[in-house]
């Protein structure tokens, strides 16, 4: 069993790197000074928003598809990344949100995948931020946060339902291992995609081979049975590709899914980001 240890945002994480990412976890930071009852005129309290995109000093980290953000009509926030978490306070007022006192963050050995998202997201909240909401149906609202004190800092988010996992064709955006992450092979982007179908199966392209397997979703579970594709040659990039595909789809994966992306992590810590084709 892992332990988790809460510390200070501004204290560097001394980590090593594993495959496995514990229960997220967030701890209660205490009351803070000056933070209170949210008073806006926004819809922002009492909403579970689902990160989007994000943007810090310009640099622009893959968001996980569980990345999330809830503000509690009390004043508290809670920053939800898919492994760790944050926690605090905030003073909210007309369309500024300011985090009171910094925020508390678990620590749990994570794939680069999603450290790289969780130290961004941390760096996001510091100082005030301004909101900007647009629509007006609750399911369908848009918010943009930018900070004041440090231009580039960027955070839209959205109330918008998880996509379907069945029946959607995603399109593979990202491969991570258990310690580190990395865009695709140069000239194989959008070669990989797969649906999961009704009838309990997977199909697609690994790159350049189409593949297709028994697929058993459980919860926020899938069960891969063995992966049958075909054999054409491809080039050195592709089956590149392809290999870090089939690292993925065996055995029993965690499934994430947002109203646009999909993130799986096998057992080994292998997983694979994917977006809504």
């Amino acid at each position: 069993m892992q332990k988790q240890q809460i510390a200070p945002l501004g204290i560097a994480a001394l980590l090593a790197l594993t495959a496995a990412c514990g229960t997220q976890s967030t701890a209660d930071p205490g009351p803070a000074a000056s933070s209170g009852p949210v008073r806006t005129g926004l819809p922002l309290a009492g909403v579970r928003w689902k990160v989007d995109a994000l943007s810090v000093g310009g640099a622009k980290p893959a968001v996980p598809a569980a990345a999330t953000m809830e503000i509690g009509r009390d004043g508290s926030i809670a920053l939800g990344t898919g492994c760790n978490g944050y926690r605090g306070r905030v003073r909210v007022d007309d369309d500024r949100i300011t985090v009171v006192g910094g925020l508390n963050r678990t620590f749990t050995g994570c794939s680069m995948y999603l450290e790289q998202y969780e130290e961004a997201v941390g760096d996001a909240f510091k100082g005030t931020l301004k909101a900007e909401v647009s629509g007006h149906a609750a399911d369908d609202r848009q918010l943009v946060l930018t900070s004041q004190e440090h231009p580039g800092t960027r955070v839209a988010l959205t109330t918008r339902p998880a996509a379907p996992l069945v029946g959607t064709d995603w399109t593979v955006d990202a491969l991570a291992g258990p310690k580190s992450s990395a865009t695709l092979p140069k000239g194989t982007a959008a070669k990989a995609h797969f649906t999961f179908g009704k009838d309990g199966t997977v199909t697609g392209s690994l790159g350049c081979n189409s593949f297709h397997a028994s697929a058993r979703i459980s919860g926020s579970k899938v069960v891969f049975g063995p992966v049958l594709s075909t054999r054409m040659a491809c080039s050195p990039a592709v089956t590149e590709l392809e290999k870090g595909v089939l690292k993925v789809l065996r055995g029993t994966v965690t499934v994430q899914v947002s109203h646009k992306a999909l993130f799986l992590k096998a057992a080994d810590g292998n997983g694979l980001a994917a977006v809504r084709g």
